[in-house]
């Protein structure tokens, strides 16, 4: 597949760069406004214009930079005693400002330099920083809020997902104890593996070729209860490295088994297949329905479950669809991905 030769910008780089623009902006036109107010329309010719929007840069510029710093020390919230330090700093380099601006105006200017006092660009420059850094506190604290809502959303939803899984594999040794005490002794061995893989991951997020091992793993196991009556037939490309939510394709593989192929005396053929589709992804899972399958809440609950956890990972564009199709059921996951 042909590829661009053109590098791309990340966008965290230019969401910064507007944001530097920003500021420089903003900071032009507020030493502008305060000149003119200072000196009246008069008094503000180009020199005088030029001299203060020059001043503005640099302190813009110093602003930035102070900000940027602060990122890179990991300061992501606000004590209070950061609160102030950041305050006693954004004061120290507008009261800077406002000095430069009395040296510029008094070598340039001497009647803009007395309607122009230092005690008021000083207040001035106190109730500003003071409201820009009180935004900046609470516009953090809203972010901060709402991604731990989201991760906990996510969460909860992962650990639902987890004892409907348990639930089943339970079932699946209890109804081989009774035929073959020998491979249920070797199922619960299994599947003590298994469930430490699925408990012990701490990420929401995996790469697709854990989700396939632990997939496989889990085929494995029932075809130790179901035998031949169990088939399975995986179309894979070379999509290891892309990153899924854990247990996105297990549960529904799932209900291939205990709503398709485990109501079948002759069982079936169970589909898998993971493709690109321009820049999405797109998992299908096929299998034989029974004519007597009834509509499982269990299931639907499982497949309302996957498909949460995408639209929280990858957006409302992130669709998992099922449909019947004669004698089979196909269900379709597509998400798109990631940059």
């Amino acid at each position: 597949m042909p590829t661009s030769l053109r590098p791309e910008l990340p966008k965290d780089i230019i969401g910064r760069s507007a944001s530097c623009f920003g500021v420089l902006l903003i900071g032009q036109f507020l030493f502008v406004v305060m000149s003119w107010l200072a000196g009246g329309p008069s008094l503000v010719g180009w020199s005088v214009l030029a001299q203060v929007c020059l001043t503005a840069l640099f302190v813009s510029a110093a602003v930035g930079l102070l900000v940027w710093l602060v990122e890179r020390m990991a300061w992501t919230a606000f004590s209070d005693n950061e609160a102030v330090l950041s305050y006693a700093v954004m004061v120290a380099v507008l009261v800077m400002a406002v000095l430069a601006i009395q040296i510029s105006l008094v070598v340039m200017f001497e009647p803009l330099f007395q309607r122009f006092k230092l005690a008021e660009g000083i207040v001035l420059a106190l109730v500003l920083s003071a409201m820009l850094l009180r935004y900046l506190h609470l516009a953090r604290q809203v972010k901060m809020l709402h991604g731990l809502a989201e991760a906990s959303r996510i969460q909860e939803l992962q650990a639902r997902i987890r004892p409907h899984f348990l639930f089943n594999s339970m079932n699946m040794v209890a109804s081989l104890i009774a035929v073959d005490p020998e491979k249920a002794e070797q199922v619960v061995v299994d599947l003590a593996d298994l469930f430490r893989r699925v408990l012990d991951d701490a990420h929401t997020l995996v790469p697709m070729r854990e989700e396939l091992a632990l997939c496989r793993s889990y085929l494995a196991l029932e075809k130790l209860r179901l035998g031949e009556r169990l088939q399975t037939e995986w179309e894979i490309g070379d999509y290891g490295d892309v990153e899924i939510p854990s247990l996105t394709l297990q549960p529904v593989l799932e209900n291939a088994v205990y709503h398709g192929i485990q109501l079948l005396p002759e069982g079936g053929l169970i589909k898998i297949s993971v493709k690109r589709v321009n820049e999405r992804l797109i998992l299908t899972v096929g299998n034989p329905r029974s004519q007597r399958m009834q509509h499982n809440k269990g299931s639907k609950m499982a497949i309302d479950n996957v498909q949460k956890r995408l639209v929280a990972h990858f957006g409302p564009t992130a669709v998992v669809r099922a449909e019947r199709m004669d004698n089979h059921y196909i269900t379709h996951i597509n998400f798109p991905l990631g940059e």
